[in-house]
């Protein structure tokens, strides 16, 4: 058995042992998936695990000598439960696309269901962003002016990446389409178009990436939504911020003050102190299953925070998971992925910031964390030093879980690191 990462403490049914252990899972994704010759080479890339209950791990694939990209869904349950799920899915088990000869598996010997990719249950539509014809298809559907003149779409001529998938969440997809003409003096072109599908509608995303594009904000062009769940982006030019990078603290530090001065569409919604505890207490219970240690060392926490919960702010216009991989530098700073933004105080898109630095770079992360906030604050008010320290306390908690759910290694250490550095900023909280 080749396991990824260390098991739960919970983790006592055998299947996600087996769903985790990355030669079972090859040999299974090529004789079952694909043609039986095929190499497949994976990379662990997520897990919803709930205990008994059963789990979803998805796998970044590499199918073949030509090492195309795909990717695997693994899920796990009681045999009738699993049983049941791989019957409602039957009727395209035998879909074959580039990757697989067939999208669906079940092998009852280990108690695992394999969904080759874009089968996905929750995400039907997923099928169709994935090859050039329909995609062509849709675009001069719903934007024809997008393809121009005297050209057309080629399918030989566009490429599509898979940018993330989370199974039965949401999926994004860019597609860069290449257009030709049959006349010779004409020049093929190429465009960017990002897909975002998601398994559930989120009706204010739409108006709160606009309220920051009205307040002056770079971010993607929203081409067309065909439905509640599938939306068509233009493609925001820049290059990535990245973590450790203090030569543009001070372009981006003014971007999210700008974003947090813009104007708040109306029944946007809202995220406060309490609702971030309710969040840091659940997260608190998913530690316990992982490691009893991890889940005391939360629960700890949590008291902490209740104690010292921080009176109600201004709410403000929040991009909900700011990260440096939200931002994307040009003349100014562009802002991307808008599926969590809300309403609420300024120190949860700090805290955020700051979670995922100390979470990317154990050494650096809380001072660049630190100098990012010292450059928030050059342009305005800050809130109180205590009010920082408890989101960024919640944030951390919130995030423990993450190295587990991305499958790391590491994960113990990790996850003690951050709740380590979250026992730090509760106390500083309290004080």
């Amino acid at each position: 058995m080749t396991i990824v990462c260390p098991l739960p403490v919970a983790a006592t049914e055998p299947s996600f042992a087996r769903a985790i252990d990355r030669e079972l899972v090859q040999q299974l994704a090529r004789d079952l998936l694909g043609d039986g010759s095929r190499n497949v080479s994976l990379a662990p890339d997520y897990v919803r695990w709930k205990g008994k209950d059963g789990c979803i791990v998805g796998w970044h694939a590499l199918v073949g000598d030509e090492q195309a990209p795909s990717y695997i869904t693994v899920r796990t349950a009681p045999p009738l439960r699993l049983s049941d799920e791989a019957s409602k899915l039957r009727h395209r088990a035998d879909e074959e696309t580039d990757e697989w000869q067939r999208s669906l598996a079940l092998s009852e010997e280990h108690g695992l269901l394999l969904i080759g990719f874009p089968l996905d249950r929750q995400m039907p539509d997923l099928r169709r962003l994935v090859r050039a014809s329909k995609v062509r298809t849709l675009v001069q559907g719903v934007r024809p002016d997008l393809v121009p003149d005297s050209l057309r779409i080629s399918k030989s001529k566009s490429r599509r990446s898979i940018v993330r998938y989370k199974p039965e969440r949401r999926a994004v997809l860019r597609w860069d389409l290449g257009f030709k003409s049959e006349d010779a003096q004409v020049a093929d072109c190429v465009q960017t178009i990002w897909f975002r599908l998601l398994a559930e509608p989120l009706p204010f995303r739409a108006p709160l990436a606009a309220a920051a594009r009205d307040a002056g904000i770079r971010v993607p062009e929203l081409l067309a939504s065909p439905h509640e769940r599938l939306l068509l982006e233009g493609h925001l030019d820049g290059s990535p911020f990245d973590l450790g990078d203090r030569s543009r603290l001070d372009d981006v530090a003014a971007t999210l003050r700008r974003l947090h001065g813009a104007k708040l569409p109306e029944g946007a919604p809202v995220r406060d102190a309490g609702g971030e505890l309710e969040l840091v207490l659940r997260a608190g219970e998913d530690m316990g299953l992982l490691t009893p240690a991890h889940g005391a060392a939360a629960a700890e926490i949590a008291r902490t925070l209740t104690a010292c919960m921080p009176a109600a702010s201004p709410a403000r216009l929040l991009h909900g998971d700011f990260h440096c991989g939200q931002v994307l530098l040009g003349a100014d700073a562009g802002l991307c992925d808008f599926d969590r933004a809300c309403a609420g105080p300024i120190g949860m898109d700090l805290a955020s910031f700051h979670a995922h630095a100390v979470a990317e770079d154990q050494h650096g992360g809380a001072a660049f964390a630190d100098a990012f906030v010292e450059a928030y604050a050059k342009a305005g008010a800050m809130p109180p030093a205590r009010e920082v320290a408890w989101w960024n306390a919640a944030a951390l908690v919130r995030m423990a879980a993450s190295p587990f759910r991305s499958l790391q290694a590491d994960w113990p250490q990790a996850c003690e690191r951050l709740l380590t550095a979250a026992t730090v900023a509760a106390k500083d909280a309290a004080r």
